[in-house]
């Protein structure tokens, strides 16, 4: 919501209008969380009925006379956010005022440039929600750069004791979130803050400040000038470079999620060529034949090969080899090709299978290429697994036939023995 529609809606709140037109618009030009604020955003609602019985418990806390703060660690509290929010330093801001969220950092940031101190602060308070929680009402009077005259104010906290039992600023409840609606709030607490901020002796103290506020204005041109012209200037200059920067991190964070998935794309291609590549093995034409873009006789044309052409190949598809095409993945029935007889480094001549020497049940061998591991003691049947060069195989036992079945990793198979050799 930016300013010209904070000051529309403003001007629709007839009951308030003249008294709090010009507080609620010196959150924005101020930056302090004036209290009026809030009280523009409560009764520019209308609750709903089954929320009446929740303020009506909750009156009695809220309409308690002020209390003069006494508390020592809640005074220290207050006056760290206050020393903290004019040093920019939103880091001890987010660790005593939780939750922070990323765009009112940015606003601190931004704002706190302008401010050299909050000084006269005092400290009201009434009882929160629970026995251990406070309304939390302060005077201050702010002290901008180069600016002689403070502007008095008046802010708003919700405090609360944590599980520590350490007192930390509810920042739910903060002016910034209720005018951005970033954190859901509790009806409860929304209720009781809705049911004190209506009460008399706390507009009476809005009053005096918007009073003294107006004064120091007519006293001081130069605070006049910065709170009319300066500072809502650089307000909009903020909400216009706080968007742009958001728009810009969203579109980098899809760029870089664009990139990374674009590389693992590549990664997964290059992984598989380089199987297929590790597992390819050779063959020749033995008639000719057309060369198809997939492994369907329907699919697209890409030439023709002649017999007695070796070929590389890649793998099976059905009724077709995938090879190599002049530098391009295609397929080729298989009624076309002869495989040679080394086909997949598992296929040898009865001779070599039969002179092969049998291993011994539980040797491990170190491949020195990449077998194939088949499902039976035959070249044509089905692999069961590729192993790799390096990789190891154990020997579960070896077969005169010229096989030897092995276990890899989980699975067992057969290799011929000379392989293992």
């Amino acid at each position: 919501m930016d300013l010209q529609d904070i000051k529309s809606k403003i001007k629709n709140i007839g009951i308030i209008c003249g008294r709090f037109i010009f507080t609620y618009r010196r959150y924005f030009l101020a930056g302090c969380i004036f209290l009026a604020m809030v009280l523009i955003l409560f009764l520019g609602t209308s609750p709903k009925k089954e929320k009446e019985s929740v303020a009506t418990k909750t009156t009695v806390n809220a309409t308690k006379d002020f209390k003069k703060n006494s508390n020592k660690e809640l005074e220290a509290l207050i006056n760290d956010y206050y020393i903290a929010y004019a040093d920019g330093d939103t880091e001890t801001i987010s660790s005593i005022a939780t939750p922070v969220c990323d765009q009112e950092i940015s606003y601190i940031k931004f704002y706190s440039a302008y401010i050299d101190s909050f000084n006269n602060i005092k400290i009201y308070t009434k009882q929160g929600l629970t026995a251990n929680s406070y309304l939390v009402t302060t005077e201050v009077e702010l002290k901008y750069k180069d600016i002689d005259t403070a502007a008095p104010g008046l802010d708003f906290f919700y405090v609360e004791t944590n599980e520590d039992g350490k007192l930390f600023i509810n920042n739910i409840y903060g002016s910034f979130n209720q005018n951005n609606n970033i954190y859901e709030m509790d009806s409860e607490v929304s209720d009781l803050i809705g049911v004190f901020i209506r009460q008399q002796d706390l507009l009476d103290m809005e009053a005096d400040i918007q009073d003294a506020y107006t004064k120091a204005l007519e006293n001081d041109s130069a605070l006049n000038t910065f709170m009319s012209e300066t500072l809502p200037a650089a307000h909009a200059q903020w909400h216009t470079d706080y968007d742009a920067e958001v728009a810009a991190k969203e579109e980098a964070a899809k760029k870089a999620e664009e990139e990374a998935a674009a590389q693992a794309e590549a990664e997964a291609a290059a992984q598989a060529e380089a199987q297929e590549e590790a597992n390819s093995y050779t063959g020749k034409t033995n008639a000719k034949a057309n060369v198809r873009e997939a492994a369907d006789k329907t699919s697209n044309k890409l030439g023709s090969i002649k017999s007695g052409v070796a070929i590389k190949i890649y793998g099976e598809e059905g009724d077709f080899y995938k090879f190599d095409y002049n530098g391009t993945k295609a397929y080729i029935t298989k009624d076309a090709v002869t495989l040679d007889s080394a086909e997949g480094n598992d296929t040898a001549t009865e001779e070599t299978n039969t002179n092969a020497s049998a291993l011994a049940e539980g040797t491990e061998i170190t491949l020195d290429s990449t077998i194939n591991i088949r499902s039976q003691m035959d070249s044509s049947s089905s692999k069961v697994a590729v192993a790799y060069a390096g990789e190891k195989v154990t020997v579960v036992m070896s077969y005169a036939e010229g096989w030897t079945k092995v276990k890899y990793g989980k699975k067992e198979g057969y290799i011929r023995t000379d392989l293992l050799q």
